[in-house]
């Protein structure tokens, strides 16, 4: 009876650190309705109850108001997400994008500052490490498969679970610490190329 070993989903680390074209760019930017100034949130996943965007919402209470929210995705949580942001009066700073294509995918997170997904359960979780591949800092629970490649201040930054005001600080850490959030893009694009990218899980299979 041989050895059990796990081999991790991968990530098409090409097509998510590529350069864009300038129409790319410029598309994503008016997609997010990006203004001067603004710091943007992103979060990429179905919208059910597992993925917690509802505490990202509820941070934005704790934030100042240039941090926008993009929330790209479908689901079933989709109308009370939306009523939870008309009732904190949110409406200016969170933007519903609805489903994406996966090849549409890297502009809107290069354009982004954060990647936030303050799961509640989580497999691996392919949209963080696709956030990492294009070079933008991510923020994660320690929860299911997250913990394997998302190490607190090393990879990302790690936020607890159901906390919408942890997850405000951490934000906060992110823009103010300009050479944490170099090293910990440094980190996590050198990760997923050494251990997610398909090259090298092709390799490991």
């Amino acid at each position: 009876q041989g050895e059990v070993e796990v081999v991790p989903n991968g990530v098409d680390a090409e097509v998510f650190d590529r350069e864009l074209s300038k129409e790319e760019k410029e598309n994503a930017e008016r997609l997010i309705e990006k203004k001067e100034n603004e710091k943007i949130l992103i979060t990429t996943s179905r919208l059910v109850k597992k993925n917690a965007v509802d505490i990202i919402i509820q941070s934005l209470t704790y934030l100042p108001k240039n941090f926008k929210l993009i929330i790209a995705g479908q689901g079933e949580e989709e109308d009370n997400l939306r009523g939870l942001t008309k009732k904190l009066n949110l409406e200016n700073q969170v933007k519903f994008t609805g489903f994406i294509p996966y090849e549409d995918l890297p502009p809107l997170l290069k354009a982004s500052d954060i990647f936030i997904r303050p799961s509640r359960s989580e497999g691996l979780g392919n949209s963080f490490l696709e956030a990492m591949a294009v070079g933008i800092p991510v923020i994660g629970t320690p929860v299911g498969g997250i913990p394997d490649f998302l190490k607190d201040r090393e990879t990302g930054l790690i936020v607890e679970v159901d906390n919408p005001k942890d997850l405000a600080e951490k934000v906060k850490v992110l823009v103010k610490d300009s050479e944490l959030r170099k090293r910990i893009i440094e980190n996590a694009k050198g990760l997923v190329t050494e251990k997610y990218s398909w090259v090298s899980i092709s390799k490991t299979m």
